[in-house]
């Protein structure tokens, strides 16, 4: 898989802390976007392992809820995505996992979207039906600066707050905000909802 980063812990990405695994390449373009550095498939390959290898030393520093995907977009690498999810389930079959995806479920549900490498309608459709069965929530839709908006997790009125388990109520999803991590080496990854106008 292509990994733009890895945050170890995060409150801004769904319920509780969380890991959030960032996926390298999007070709959806939404204007204003507020991850561009991660549209183009570029990068180091990167095994489901060492992403799980990096949760579970994240874990030891902490407990975490769960795992929230985002990017670039998830979807457009569903087979390690589920890979990674299954890999996840195993490792720690407690923790919750979340996802952000500019596709709505309508899209995904038929196929009709992108996959990195491209496969067939049916695969896509099949694939999608496992990651949604891993799934408890997803925020969904592509982001559209012209529909601001402050509720949880969305960044645009069009977006989706989709729940896929029982796990978790509208209510348990926390009001939006803005994380800096600086990793190890002195790398900045800035998460979270740019309500306040932090300038990218």
């Amino acid at each position: 898989m292509l990994l733009h980063a890895f945050v170890p812990t995060s409150r801004a990405n769904g319920p509780g802390p969380r890991a959030v695994v960032y996926f390298q390449g999007c070709t959806l373009n939404c204007s204003a976007c507020w991850n561009p550095e991660t549209h183009k498939f570029r990068g180091s390959e990167v095994g489901v392992r060492a992403v799980v290898d990096l949760f579970e030393d994240a874990r030891r520093s902490g407990p975490l809820n769960g795992v929230t995907f985002s990017g670039g977009e998830p979807m457009q690498q569903a087979g390690a995505l589920l890979a990674l999810m299954q890999e996840f389930r195993n490792a720690a079959p407690a923790v919750s996992l979340g996802m952000f995806t500019g596709y709505t479920e309508c899209e995904l549900a038929s196929g009709e979207y992108l996959t990195r490498p491209k496969t067939t309608v049916d695969r896509k459709t099949a694939l999608w039906r496992e990651v949604r069965g891993l799934l408890d929530f997803a925020i969904m839709g592509r982001y559209d600066q012209t529909q601001p908006a402050t509720e949880p997790l969305r960044t645009s009125r069009n977006q989706r707050l989709v729940l896929f388990s029982d796990r978790y109520q509208v209510g348990d999803f926390g009001p939006q905000l803005v994380e800096v991590t600086i990793g190890h080496q002195g790398k900045a990854v800035v998460t979270g909802f740019p309500v306040l106008g932090v300038p990218i």
